[in-house]
């Protein structure tokens, strides 16, 4: 699979993340799991690329480890929601590491 599909398979993913509402945790961090595992597929031959890649992958295993287990620990509803928006912000970063938008 080249870049370009590999790249529409991330923003696909990081579009379904954004719409998940922090009643889904079990899908979060399935989505999660996908967008590291996705951005594991990139490879290019110029290694400013791949550090780019590299740094990406590091966005989102942050997101996986850090703010999952922080989204997960929040006791209320409020501190939930905030704690997954900080989690939707570092896959963000990580796509626009990567140049995925809409």
């Amino acid at each position: 699979m080249d870049n370009k599909q590999i790249k529409r398979k991330i923003l696909t993913e990081y579009k379904a993340l954004l719409t998940l509402k922090f009643d889904s945790p079990e899908v979060i961090k399935d989505k999660l799991k996908l967008l590291g595992e996705h951005i594991h597929q990139l490879t290019s031959p110029v290694q400013e690329e791949n550090d780019t890649y590299r740094k990406a992958a590091i966005l989102i295993k942050e997101a996986q480890t850090t703010e999952y287990v922080g989204f997960i620990d929040a006791l209320t509803d409020d501190d939930k929601e905030q704690a997954l928006a900080v989690l939707k912000q570092k896959a963000s970063a990580a796509c626009q590491l990567l140049h995925i938008h809409e």
